[in-house]
């Protein structure tokens, strides 16, 4: 108990905040951690491992169009066009799904140069309409529906485990697609038809590699209740939500994709694995690992709510409004609150992309049918985030940044802020038998070190609105070692951050003028609620002025 004062000042910050509903995360069946027992509540052995991309082994199943030939005799000379003209007369199938539906465990299937739309996969059978209907109502399905009907939500279902209710891959494991010559000559096209293009469900040890995916109605990739996914050589682009996603799933690589005009985000690694402990320093106790990534244009280049036991290193995440988000936000997604995410040797910059304003409002208010001129209106958010910032903790501990550029973005280079349980429907997180206190599960022990702020690699100052803003909650948040052009000191709102060295921030339930600007923000809804009263982050920052060199220790 801290006081009736500081109890009314809580409770109307937690109020204020959960007022709205929130178009936040994404809906989804009721899901769970492959390591999870959900008759016992438990957590067994965290097993498997990310596989890796194979030449050979199990049966190859060759997918071809009718111009695939032509194509091929139009690539540059070398081993692709080789490795492709061989492929050619074993072609046995004209749709992926179809060679999906002849595949077994263990199989490669090889996607010869040309375009897929999979058209077999938008004709409903009798027995299917009613859930086709419910794909197109966006709604939710059980596993069972999508065995039933796989190709209601998706235009290709990778679905592992079989009828039955151990949750386990018995059916199509270990399955690997791949675009022979790559994603410039192989393209999945979705033409919003479907929530997903590619579902990979219960299908561990997947590979999708060497396309480029475009139009989904929701996901371009997807990957759900999977241990032991590699999506590689991707491009994924102009999906209604995400580019590529995985969710409820362990040992994951997301390796050299580009994402972009995505909704959402171009990466989501949601709902990341729990693992036991936080050791952020052991490389091996991460779960997903995300490199190589080129993400720009997107409403987010990286989000994950509940993003846990994250490894993104040596990414781009560039010209997005907000260029990496985690979350505690929304009910409903397993392992909340997020925690034990590093973000390492990223470039983080010029996420300062204008998809907020009036106008754009406007056009993306419309049926994507009537909307005119998608080249000036590439991308319609469906998540509400502050134009003009780096990264984002909104509700997530024991997070490091570290040794990452973080430069141009105008409003904020970094920003943690508290979310409180209540927002994501949880009044009971277990710390205290204080319902008020019990709100505050986030945001703790998040740590910037040794980043470059303001600064590009080649060492010319080009500033963040402000390098680091924090709502001044919680306990244990610590920056060290960051440093601006030339060595400054890095601007700072508090202007004097906590030292990690000295064990970081000790708990304050944060600042509630801060705390209060950025509930309104909560009530953006892109249908009818664009500009909520009194919320700044959906108005593009002015561009900052190089500002004077001050010295560290200032």
């Amino acid at each position: 108990m801290r006081g009736r004062a500081l109890r009314a000042v809580v409770g109307a910050a937690v109020i204020s905040i959960c007022l709205p509903a929130l178009a936040l995360g994404h809906a989804e069946r009721t899901s769970y951690f492959p390591n999870f027992d959900p008759s016992t509540g438990e957590f067994g052995p965290v097993t498997g491992s990310a596989p890796k991309y194979r030449k050979s082994g199990g049966n190859e199943l060759v997918v071809c169009k009718d111009d695939s030939a032509a194509r091929i005799a139009s690539m540059p000379r070398g081993a692709k066009r080789l490795r492709a003209e061989a492929l050619l007369p074993a072609c046995a199938y004209q749709h992926i799904q179809a060679a999906v539906d002849a595949a077994v465990s263990d199989d490669r299937i090889l996607v010869l140069p040309g375009t897929y739309r999979e058209e077999p996969s938008n004709t409903a059978s009798p027995e299917c309409e009613g859930l086709y209907q419910r794909a197109r109502d966006h709604g939710v399905f059980s596993y069972e529906d999508h065995l039933a009907c796989p190709n209601a939500a998706n235009a290709i279902a990778v679905l592992g485990d079989g009828p039955d209710p151990d949750r386990a891959c018995d059916r199509l494991c270990n399955l690997q697609i791949e675009g022979v010559g790559g994603r410039e000559y192989v393209t999945l096209e979705g033409e919003r038809a479907k929530l997903n293009l590619v579902r990979a469900d219960r299908a561990d040890g997947f590979v999708l590699k060497g396309l480029e995916l475009v139009h989904s109605d929701f996901n371009n990739v997807y990957v759900l209740e999977t241990n032991g996914f590699r999506l590689e050589d991707l491009e994924t682009h102009d999906s209604r939500e995400y580019g590529a996603l995985s969710f409820a799933s362990d040992h994951g690589v997301y390796n050299r994709i580009e994402a972009y005009r995505n909704g959402d985000s171009g990466v989501y690694p949601g709902s990341g694995p729990e693992r036991p402990g936080c050791s952020p320093e052991a490389a091996d106790n991460y779960g997903i690992e995300i490199k190589n990534v080129d993400s720009h244009d997107n409403t987010i280049g990286y989000s994950g709510t509940a993003g846990n036991h994250i490894y993104a290193h040596d990414n781009k995440f560039h010209d997005n409004a907000t260029g990496i988000t985690t979350d505690s936000f929304a009910s409903n997604h397993p392992g909340m609150p997020q925690d034990c995410a590093r973000w390492e040797r990223n470039e983080i910059y010029s996420n300062n992309l204008d998809l907020f304003n009036d106008e754009h409002d406007a056009y993306c208010k419309q049926a994507p049918e009537d909307r005119e001129d998608p080249e000036d209106h590439p991308t319609c958010p469906t998540f509400q985030v502050p134009v003009g910032t780096g990264i984002l903790i909104a509700g997530g501990n024991a997070n490091i940044v570290g040794d990452n550029y973080i430069y141009d973005n105008w409003r904020w280079g970094t920003a943690v802020l508290w979310v409180p349980a209540a927002l994501r429907g949880d009044d009971d997180s277990g710390q205290s038998d204080n319902d008020v206190f019990n709100q505050y599960d986030t945001s703790h022990d998040n740590r910037y070190v040794g980043n470059r702020m303001g600064v590009r690699p080649d060492g010319s100052p080009d500033p963040n609105g402000l390098d680091h803003w924090w709502d001044e909650e919680g306990r244990g948040n610590c920056w060290s070692g960051n440093t601006g052009p030339g060595g400054s000191t890095p601007t700072s709102d508090p202007l004097l951050l906590p030292k990690c060295e000295n064990g970081g921030s000790i708990f304050t339930p944060g600042n509630p003028v801060k705390q209060a600007s950025n509930a309104t923000c909560t009530m953006w809804n892109p249908r009818d609620n664009t500009d909520p009263p009194g919320c700044s982050w959906f108005t593009q920052p002015p561009e900052p002025e190089s500002r004077p060199v001050l010295p560290l220790g200032r």
